[in-house]
């Protein structure tokens, strides 16, 4: 009887040590920026087991530099990683949204390794227009 205590017990905390690296491996960077001309910037990358997530969000007030239907490109690392158009929105804002790792769109192949300094860059029609650096979120 001791004997299947301790191979249970021992089975327990084996099983405990093996689930401990998914939950350490978790991580949660992001990073935001504002520049002249009411215009800002969100990035966020989220690691969960073996699951990744990126997006970045840009946003620019109405009646600025910033018009729907110009391109905004997501860099990451010197790498591009998406794009999309921006759109108006209600209330007159223009606003960009690259959400990878979900919504059936994928982290692309070749996406840089993410770590906290990691520099994000959003260019709108090629000229870039905000940067951050990617901290971990307390």
């Amino acid at each position: 009887m001791l004997k299947t205590l301790l191979a249970a017990g021992s089975l327990a905390v084996l099983s405990a040590t093996l689930t401990l690296p998914a939950h350490a491996a978790d991580q949660r960077l992001e990073c935001e920026a504002e520049g002249a001309g009411d215009i800002s910037m969100d990035a966020r990358y989220e690691t969960r087991g073996t699951r990744e997530r990126f997006s970045t969000e840009f946003e620019a007030a109405p009646r600025g530099a910033f018009k729907a239907g110009q391109q905004m490109t997501v860099i990451v690392k010197q790498t591009i990683v998406g794009a999309v158009a921006l759109k108006k929105v209600k209330g007159g804002d223009i606003v960009g949204d690259l959400n990878l790792g979900r919504d059936g769109n994928p982290i692309p192949q070749g996406f840089p390794k993410v770590r906290k300094d990691t520099k994000v860059t959003v260019q709108v029609d090629g000229q870039t227009v905000l940067a951050c650096k990617l901290k971990f979120d307390d």
